[in-house]
């Protein structure tokens, strides 16, 4: 732990005119900033984070650049940085660097200054994933695999596909004899990550765990064929899958076997609602007047759900369902919770998609089926929830025009709140009534 700094973050930053370090930076991000989270200011701000330089020194390595690619922040709670840094010195090169504060991991390299504490890491040692290294090194990643007999080869190649700073991460494993994917997770995660694995292997198309450890956080699993149905709307020469294919792969979900609570994305709204409050203050009232139109989760039936059911994580093979990806969310849900995340992400995929009329009219495939199966009204108004949430993509990756591309989805998330509002007004013009439980039993 370090504590060479005083008296704020701010004080170190002077230094930086003195140097050729460099921060890039998105404008509107730098003037970011939260008075119970006060390293957010300096983690966004527009100057090389002083908790990264004197972090990074403290292992002999000297910090030239930083470039935020990865924004992970909640209000008052956590934020999670990831940068692309230039750095010379014992490890002279580019890495990726993280940088959290108010959630910090045992084993970060630690910084504190008063009531700031930030935690620092190269990538791939962090310390919520002990496995991430190790899944990399090509000699310990040899020697895991030979156990499992998961791949054989003398030079597995392994490439990082997916990684989410202290919380996942996905290694792709190619070898002579094909590939498997191994994921990162904190080590109290693995057994049931391994768990639902096994389970859910003998219901539907997910893949087979091959085998995990449990210190290292990492279960190794099957490879599937196929493209994702995201990729398959951007081919046209990939057929589809019909929407009953899609209906027997939710059945087949097995209710018994839901240990968990799946959050719905209106359970999640509060918090969501008060980032987007932080990141577009001049907001506030279209914020909340929207979140409220969405209301509360007072659905009392359940059903066995994936969790996360959209577009990248439906395997399709020659038209038909050939897989089912990250079923760690799988759990006990709402009823439609599943159906409306895939209409939300297929609504707004349609708007960045290279084949927008063909996804627009398979997600209208998907409505008119599911509007006759669940309640069309709550299905809407989950559809709205999951595309609010969506509306902090743009900020989390620092896409360069993220205020605008944020308002964007925000609309979008409005129109399905305004057809909810018309089908509802329509029921109690006929005289009936709708409910935000959903029909299907």
């Amino acid at each position: 732990m370090m504590r060479g700094f005083s008296p704020s973050f701010h004080g170190c930053l002077i230094a930086r005119a003195h140097d050729d370090r460099v921060a890039v930076t998105n404008p509107r991000t730098a003037r970011l900033s939260d008075p119970s989270l006060p390293a957010v200011h300096d983690l966004l701000g527009s100057a090389v984070p002083a908790p990264l330089r004197i972090a990074l020194a403290s292992s002999g390595v000297r910090l030239l650049s930083a470039t935020a690619k990865q924004v992970t922040w909640w209000p008052g709670e956590s934020i999670t940085v990831r940068y692309t840094a230039d750095v010379e010195g014992a490890l002279a090169g580019r890495h990726q660097v993280v940088a959290v504060s108010g959630a910090v991991p045992p084993g970060a390299t630690v910084v504190e200054s008063g009531d700031a504490s930030v935690g620092v890491w190269i990538v791939p040692h962090d310390p919520a994933l002990p496995g991430l290294a190790s899944a990399l090194d090509p000699g310990t990643l040899r020697r895991l695999l030979d156990d499992l007999g998961a791949v054989t080869t003398d030079d597995p190649v392994a490439r990082l596909r997916a990684y989410r700073p202290g919380r996942r991460a996905v290694v792709e494993v190619a070898g002579r004899s094909g590939s498997v994917y191994i994921k990162l997770v904190p080590p109290d995660e693995v057994a049931r990550l391994h768990r639902v694995h096994t389970t859910l292997a003998s219901h539907l198309p997910v893949p087979r765990s091959l085998g995990y450890d449990a210190a290292l956080g990492m279960v190794v699993l099957q490879a599937l064929s196929g493209v994702t149905l995201r990729a398959a709307l951007d081919s046209l020469e990939q057929p589809l899958p019909s929407a009953d294919a899609l209906d027997r792969l939710l059945g087949s979900l097995p209710a018994n076997a839901a240990s968990r609570r799946a959050r719905s994305a209106i359970d999640r709204l509060d918090r969501v609602h008060r980032l987007l409050q932080a990141l577009l203050p001049d907001e506030e009232d279209r914020l909340t007047q929207l979140v409220t139109s969405i209301g509360h989760d007072d659905a009392d039936r359940g059903t066995a759900v994936h969790g996360d059911f959209y577009e990248a994580q439906v395997l399709v093979d020659g038209g038909g369902v050939a897989g089912l990806l990250d079923v760690d969310t799988f759990g006990w849900g709402r009823v439609g919770e599943d159906q409306a995340t895939m209409i939300g992400h297929l609504s707004l995929w349609q708007q960045l998609s290279k084949t927008p009329d063909r996804t627009r009219r398979f997600g209208a495939e998907l409505l008119r089926r599911w509007d006759a199966d669940l309640d069309p009204v709550d299905l809407r108004r989950r559809a709205a929830a999951v595309i609010v949430s969506l509306a902090t993509g743009p900020f989390r990756v620092q896409r360069h025009a993220w205020p605008e591309e944020t308002r964007r989805r925000l609309k979008l998330a409005e129109s399905w709140v305004e057809s909810a509002r018309s089908l509802d007004e329509g029921h109690l013009m006929s005289g009936s009534s709708s409910s935000h439980g959903g029909r299907a039993s």
